[in-house]
């Protein structure tokens, strides 16, 4: 009986965005008119760090939410003080969803938070001192009691001295202890930072 050949299986046809995943195809189709294909190239461009440019302009321009998300999500990954520089103007923007876009992205970037935070804590903008802090609720970086501390002994709003207290609280009781006293020694008729300092004395 003579052998019988075996059959060979066809090679898989070529995926047509595999050409389009290198990085210059990937940066054009960041451009792309279908909002999932801008969506896509955003994700595939992670760690690309020459692609953090081009992932900045979209950022700014971008209309559709689920291809910003993606843009984001690649961006914090590069925790750049550029990235961070960014997201810093946004939280002065009068729309709120792009606000709190930029409090997530911040907490989720150590280092570059770091580079912008200083300038943040201190600006003329009430509202843009106060997300910052709430940054640093959940920031992972060793300055964070430090920010706090100079917040809660230097910012001439309660609200953004309640809001650094608050933070504290999400962090350590010592260091709550310790600032919710501060603020309430500062401002003695602000029944909620009396509050504050009450609770956090009552959990030694």
């Amino acid at each position: 009986m003579g052998l019988v050949k075996k059959a060979v299986a066809p090679a898989p046809a070529a995926d047509p965005r595999d050409a389009e995943r290198d990085p210059e195809g990937l940066l054009a189709q960041l451009r792309h008119a279908d909002p999932e294909e801008r969506r896509r190239a955003a994700l595939d461009l992670a760690g690309v760090a020459e692609a953090v440019p081009a992932l900045l302009a979209a950022v700014r321009t971008e209309r559709q939410r689920t291809v910003r998300d993606a843009v984001l999500t690649t961006l914090v990954a590069h925790d750049l003080p550029e990235v961070a520089a960014e997201l810093a103007d946004w939280l002065g923007d009068d729309d709120a969803v792009r606000r709190n876009a930029a409090v997530v992205a911040l907490q989720a970037m150590p280092a570059g938070a770091a580079s912008v935070l200083d300038g943040l804590l201190v600006t003329g903008d009430v509202r843009v001192r106060t997300l910052a802090v709430m940054v640093l609720s959940t920031l992972a970086h060793p300055g964070v009691p430090d920010w706090l501390e100079a917040v809660v002994d230097a910012d001439p709003d309660e609200n953004v001295v309640a809001a650094a207290v608050d933070a504290a609280q999400q962090i350590d009781d010592a260091l709550a202890r310790q600032l919710s006293g501060a603020a309430a020694a500062r401002f003695p008729d602000n029944p909620y930072l009396q509050f504050l300092s009450t609770l956090a004395a009552g959990a030694r």
